[in-house]
């Protein structure tokens, strides 16, 4: 039950970056051990920090792990790449920054290859809020290779190609992903990307939250309807609470519950 401050080497960004990393109870104990991880993401106007500070991650992992609700793992939570308000995980169309990369090609492989990780698919989870889960569907969804599940708690869950233009036109999604109907912009929309996976065999599996009286209520729901339309396998729940830190400080168990539960179909504990 350690958490680590880990500074790191981008080239996708050609900076010096870091990220939090907890470690599970016996990884001291036991060197010889392996462990699944998760990449847990922040909202915007957040940074490697805030489940930290303010959503007590490491508070409920250790009472996830005591309990037996969670098997040990080791938990990355990174920064999204410090531009602006938010970067949403994405490579920026306007050459901004290549933050998908960033994660992607240097963070993964040095957690990989710093800590003991089990690099598999099957056993790399990625999740977060927001902005975070928006970042959580895209990148398993673009890289079903690299992780075996996604979850979203209040995600940004839209397709930017669905706009409004007069919204989309005043907002940064233009420097994100091109013209608004363009092939990049194609490339990175959640319900093209959802269709595309759904018959694939390393289709990765998605779990996603969202309190009713959050702004992003609609957004979630109209993303259930599509996968219901697609025929996408999911796990979705609604809750009383709204788009702040007491909803997701209190739903960070479910989260991490459907992860054990994926983990459990491959490898139950013990």
């Amino acid at each position: 039950m350690t958490v680590r401050p880990v500074p790191f080497f981008s080239g996708a960004l050609y900076a010096r970056k870091s990220c939090f990393v907890y470690l599970p109870p016996s990884y001291e104990q036991q060197p010889d051990r392996s462990y699944p991880v998760v990449y847990l993401l922040h909202g915007m106007y957040g940074s490697e920090s805030s489940w930290l500070q303010n959503g007590q991650a490491e508070q409920t992992l250790d009472r996830l792990i005591a309990t037996g609700e969670l098997r040990e793992c080791i938990v990355v939570m990174p920064n999204d790449g410090g531009y602006g308000h938010g970067t949403f995980y994405l490579d920026w169309y306007d050459g901004s920054g290549n933050y998908e990369q960033y994660l992607l090609y240097d963070l993964l492989p040095f957690i990989d290859a710093n800590f003991r990780t089990i690099p598999d698919r099957v056993f790399r989870m990625v999740g977060g809020l927001s902005m975070g889960g928006f970042g959580a569907f895209s990148l398993a969804l673009r890289h079903p290779d690299v992780f075996g599940a996604a979850a979203s708690l209040s995600g940004a869950l839209g397709s930017a190609s669905k706009l409004p233009y007069r919204d989309f036109s005043r907002s940064e999604w233009a420097r994100m992903i091109g013209p608004q109907q363009g092939d990049y912009a194609k490339a990175h929309d959640l319900s093209l990307l959802s269709a595309r996976r759904c018959q694939d065999a390393l289709r990765p599996s998605l779990y996603f939250d969202c309190g009713r009286d959050d702004y992003l209520f609609a957004l979630n729901e109209q993303f259930k309807r599509h996968l219901d339309e697609i025929g996408y396998p999911y796990r979705y729940a609604e809750y009383d609470g709204q788009h702040n830190w007491e909803y997701w400080t209190e739903h960070l168990p479910d989260m991490l519950r459907f992860f054990e539960s994926c983990w459990s179909e491959v490898a139950p504990v013990g």
